[in-house]
């Protein structure tokens, strides 16, 4: 198993452990803040819905030109944590504040929490223009804008630091959890979630892969096999695949020379509309507008 592959067990397992959809529903409930992890390539995991984020936040990534926006700051600080080996602070682009935990993993880069979106001063109708000026590029109606702003949360820069060392401590538990069950696979892993993975990764550009061929070639009945892949693993098998081809479809989407429908056949999706719906589902945006934030960013 490459460095690559083991990177994306530890984001796999981080992703879907119980401590962390736990953790973030009570952050969320304690300080009205949402939480997200973030993978080293990109890939973002979720746990609170999007209709929980800033209001603000959710009337500018509705917005091209806005979710590229975030994407690039997104991008540049989660760059400079895993760089620095340090949590950030920053203001994004819309001037609301923001933290970028970055998780290791026996010195790899896996991951790194994300929260924030939080008001940098006390709301007032000073304030709410200064905002709407940071703002002046958005296309929505300033009566809209003021709305989802008088449902936005301050919180004082004191005790946004409280929230982000909270986050570090919990950055911590989560890469020590990763290495216990890293190393525990490394002996209990079944050999046939290991065929399972490795035919995968041999098959996954090939749009008729499929679950069946998947437990013939680990000698399993289909049933069974994908019993234990998703004990195994903590995700189905569909799900396993969908990430891995996303994975590479985000990796071909950085050269502007293939189009899109290229990459969604040589990914192994079998149709533009499932390759636009399954990307979506990963990345909370399409193939599209992912390429456009991301080579932006890195021209920046």
């Amino acid at each position: 198993m490459n460095t690559d592959q083991i990177t994306n067990m530890d984001f796999d397992h981080m992703a879907n452990s119980p401590e962390l959809t736990e953790f973030t529903a009570i952050l969320h409930r304690l300080t009205g803040l949402t939480m997200g992890l973030r993978s080293e390539s990109g890939v973002v995991r979720r746990k609170i819905a999007e209709t929980e984020w800033n209001p603000v936040c959710r009337l500018i990534r509705a917005d091209s030109a806005g979710l590229r926006r975030c994407l690039a700051c997104n991008q540049r600080h989660q760059s400079l944590a895993a760089k620095s080996g340090a949590s950030q602070f920053y203001f994004c682009h819309a001037g609301f504040q923001d933290v970028s935990v970055p998780i290791f993993a026996l010195g790899r880069h896996v991951a790194a929490i994300f929260s924030g979106q939080v008001l940098r001063e006390p709301k007032s109708p000073a304030a709410f223009r200064r905002l709407r000026k940071r703002l002046a590029w958005l296309k929505a109606p300033t009566r809209d804008l003021r709305a989802a702003y008088d449902r936005a949360i301050y919180m004082p820069r004191k005790q946004f630091a409280s929230v982000m060392r909270l986050l570090e401590l919990f950055a911590r538990q989560l890469c020590e959890s990763a290495q216990r069950i890293r190393n525990l696979e490394a002996t209990l892993e079944r050999v046939e979630v290991r065929r399972g993975r490795e035919f995968v990764e041999s098959r996954f550009r090939d749009a008729s892969l499929c679950l069946n061929d998947a437990a013939r070639h680990a000698c399993l009945a289909p049933a069974h096999f994908s019993h234990v892949f998703r004990q195994t693993t903590g995700t189905s098998f569909t799900r396993f695949v969908q990430a891995r081809r996303v994975a590479e479809a985000k990796k071909q989407l950085m050269d502007e020379r293939k189009t899109i429908t290229d990459i969604c056949f040589a990914c192994g999706f079998n149709s533009l509309t499932h390759f636009n719906r399954v990307f979506r589902a990963f990345e909370h945006s399409s193939p599209r507008q992912y390429r456009e934030a991301h080579v932006s960013a890195r021209r920046a």
